[in-house]
């Protein structure tokens, strides 16, 4: 199709050729127009007695309304192809030869509406297109069905209005870094003036602006995925139903906070829980290893002897807390014994004293 668009000029009288033409058989590249092959017209080693051929270049007029050439709708249905169902003005630009309202009406009337549409779409409307995925399907720790999409910002109109938040663009009136823009509002390059250490400060200073802008995406992402807005005008701050966490728990999100830079809210939440799960099941792992150098095989076996084991657990504690009880008991009395005793000395050795004077 790409030689039906070919420009091709008589190499007689130079004029273009749009319609038929006749090309010697045995002169490289030698087509001239009717008129001149009519004319008898020689030109350099062409003579008018060598054998030749009749070209037709799709200039033959189709059957219908505007009387269109093969050409025009070659160039037509390239056009559509090229720009689209809808840019008739592009379409009519790449015809030349017609305006944007004859190419939508021939395209329509011959190709959708027309024969040649009846017999290729069929009935569009109960049709839906089956589109065919070729990329197979990602089933890792990334895939799609894990990661999951960023919930929208949870907040009231009035908040949003307080909050001078756009939730259609999911935009603010002041961005972050609202004096970002003067880097590069009045930057000019001209690379035929400016010296290259010139260019270099110039493309630096584009560096910093899109950096600027890479945080400023950064920042709404995380007010967005950890729903910050709706958490600060929230008047119940606390959850009554959510348990306080223990310094185990405290010390692995401190650990782990700085992965957060890197994955979503719903990630990061899900990869500390399967962290404590892969503890939990360390803890377990242990016990049954225990249990197994015990010679314990059965769950039953395990049950009774953690009964066993709590039982004997808690007489020691009784014992303890008797021994305990006993020793303070012996200790009182030995202090009371003692302190008595040393009463008894002190009454003696004042009776002595008074015997003597």
């Amino acid at each position: 199709m790409a030689d039906v668009f070919v420009k091709v000029s008589c190499t007689n009288c130079q004029e273009e050729i749009n319609g038929v033409r006749v090309q010697c058989c045995e002169c490289t590249d030698f087509d001239i127009c009717l008129q001149c092959f009519a004319s008898g017209a020689e030109i350099g080693p062409h003579r008018n007695d060598h054998s030749y051929k009749f070209v037709d270049h799709c200039a033959i007029i189709i059957g219908g309304r505007g009387n269109w050439t093969g050409r025009e709708e070659l160039l037509l249905l390239d056009a559509v192809e090229l720009y689209g169902i809808g840019n008739w003005d592009l379409v009519s630009q790449h015809v030349k030869t017609r305006t944007p309202e004859e190419v939508k009406e021939e395209y329509i009337s011959r190709y959708l509406d027309g024969n040649i549409g009846k017999a290729t779409w069929g009935d569009v409307d109960q049709r839906r297109p089956v589109l065919i995925d070729h990329v197979p399907e990602d089933k890792g720790p990334l895939a799609p069905a894990v990661i999951s999409k960023l919930p929208p910002l949870d907040i009231t109109p009035e908040e949003a209005i307080l909050l001078g938040y756009k939730p259609h663009r999911d935009d603010y009136e002041r961005e972050y870094d609202m004096s970002a823009e003067q880097l590069v509002s009045s930057l000019q390059l001209d690379t035929t003036q400016d010296s290259k250490v010139e260019i270099l400060m110039k493309l630096a200073m584009v560096d910093m602006y899109s950096r600027k802008l890479r945080e400023r995406t950064r920042r709404k992402r995380v007010v967005r995925d950890y729903q910050l807005v709706s958490k600060f005008f929230s008047k119940d701050k606390k959850d009554p139903n959510k348990k306080p966490l223990t310094k185990e728990q405290k010390e692995l999100r401190d650990r782990m906070r700085v992965f957060s830079q890197f994955q979503t809210s719903a990630e990061h939440e899900r990869l500390i829980a399967n962290i404590e799960r892969e503890q939990e099941l360390r803890v377990r792992l242990q016990e049954l290893f225990k249990y197994r150098n015990l010679g314990i095989t059965s769950q039953e076996e395990a049950f009774h002897y953690e009964q066993h084991a709590a039982f004997q657990k808690q007489q020691l504690k009784v014992k303890t807390k008797k021994r305990r009880k006993t020793n303070f008991a012996r200790k009182k009395l030995h202090v009371a014994i003692t302190k008595r005793a040393r009463e008894a000395q002190i009454r003696q050795m004042e009776q002595i004293e008074q015997l003597q004077l």
